[in-house]
């Protein structure tokens, strides 16, 4: 072999340059992105706690529909985007998080005071946009809570609140949408009550322990969005449909995360819990580790599908949790003994395709999706009989206790405080077919 040397020419030079710079932007590039795990791994709560997590609070101060104070039914009113009933949906929501959470808007919020007693609080977001429809335009604003917005990782759970619009010539401008979806929006506004108080505690012990390797699970935060505009105005296209998720996606793939923009207060030591993986500027859209969609829930026996295969595994997380929720006897209210034989709400039979909804932009970004939405619809989709009498409440009883288990898990909760940790034999060993490189 003779290798013979000489001068590289001035080309040649600055194609090596131009090929260095390249390389440099693209480390950058996919160290700013390689947010999300490849893997999961995290505990169950072990036996004794699970009949904890139907104790938490009362599911019926928003579920319950015969009750007319409740969240749920100050929800089913007609409420299409740009109208006074969705401002006043939107404000009953809100009012919770504010008055109870100790939510804060984002005007005013600077960050998390661990030091105070009491609630934590939530950092509360709207993003008000108008929307070009087919019924001109239309003023829609989504609403973002998250529970700690410095947390370099989000689960999102996410539901639209708005309901479909009908002419009055058309004899359905009365539509409220119980299943469509009202009932999981009060779902989620349940979630974050349940949880609040174990992600208070979580908060406080991450920040006072100021852990060098944190699990993911840690480096996770609860983000809760509030979809507006997903139903079509008139026949569904990718023009006419889920404006107010498109709208978000659009600011999270071009807008950026920085934990110092939520966290005025930190130490010298910044904690590593919201660093680590964060080597460069970073677009809120890849904070998100997995999103959690609802739709077309509360009508009894629902069929729901895994539809994606990258997140089969918290298709399967979740229909675990049901199982040990009804085995523990938390599945269901108290003295319900009509639906102790009631067949699982997942199934494992593949799907025929997926369904277009509020994900899409999030999918398309490269987002893991669990969409949770039955298979066959409800009978009563877009008809006006999607009201009360749809509900059923034991099921929106056990899809309250199967969220709040499988979110309380996800984000290794102690969802029996002074009861005992995790289990550590049985745990949730996950390999995504998504990387999070893209």
């Amino acid at each position: 072999m003779n290798l013979s040397m000489h001068t590289p020419s001035r080309g040649t030079r600055r194609w090596a340059i131009h090929l260095l710079v390249v390389l440099c932007l693209l480390a950058s590039w996919c160290a700013a992105h390689a947010v999300r795990s490849q893997t999961r791994q995290y505990g169950r709560a072990p036996p004794q706690n699970i009949a904890a997590v139907a104790e938490l609070s009362n599911p019926a101060s928003f579920l319950e529909t015969a009750n007319a104070t409740s969240l749920l039914s100050q929800i089913l009113i007609p409420r299409p985007p740009d109208t006074e009933n969705s401002r006043k949906v939107r404000e009953a929501i809100l009012d919770i998080f504010r008055k109870d959470l100790g939510a804060k808007d984002s005007t005013t919020f600077s960050s998390m005071d661990w030091t105070k007693r009491g609630k934590l609080g939530w950092h509360m977001e709207q993003q008000t946009f108008t929307a070009q429809t087919p019924e001109g335009p239309k003023k829609m604003t989504n609403v973002v809570l998250t529970k700690n917005p410095a947390a370099p990782r989000k689960l999102v759970v996410a539901a639209h609140y708005d309901s479909k619009f009908f002419p009055a010539s058309s004899g359905l401008e009365g539509f409220v949408g119980a299943t469509d979806s009202a009932a999981p929006c009060a779902m989620m506004v349940d979630l974050a009550v349940a949880l609040d108080d174990a992600l208070d505690a979580r908060e406080r012990k991450i920040h006072a322990m100021e852990q060098d390797k944190p699990s993911i699970s840690q480096e996770t935060t609860l983000q809760l969005v509030f979809f507006d505009g997903e139903e079509a105005y008139r026949t569904w296209t990718h023009e006419d449909s889920i404006y107010g998720s498109k709208a978000l996606a659009k600011l999270w793939t071009t807008t950026f995360w920085d934990a110092t923009q939520f966290d005025s207060s930190r130490s010298s030591k910044l904690t590593a819990r919201r660093y680590r993986s964060t080597y460069g500027p970073i677009e809120f859209m890849n904070t998100i580790e997995h999103m959690i969609l609802l739709d077309l829930l509360g009508a009894p026996d629902p069929i729901v599908p895994s539809y994606y295969d990258n997140t089969k595994w918290l298709h399967a997380a979740m229909s675990d949790a049901e199982r040990r929720l009804r085995e523990a006897k938390a599945l269901w209210p108290k003295g319900d003994t009509a639906h102790e034989k009631t067949r699982s709400f997942f199934s494992s039979a593949r799907p025929w395709g997926a369904i277009e909804d509020d994900h899409l932009p999030f999918l398309h970004a490269g987002v893991p999706i669990l969409h949770v939405i039955p298979s066959p619809f409800p009978s009563v989709w877009h008809k006006l009989s999607d009201d009360a009498s749809a509900l059923d409440y034991p099921t929106m009883h056990a899809w309250a206790m199967i969220l709040r288990l499988t979110i309380a898990e996800y984000l290794e909760l102690d969802i029996a405080a002074n009861k005992g940790e995790y289990a550590t034999q049985e745990r949730f060993k996950v390999e995504l077919v998504s990387a999070g490189l893209r």
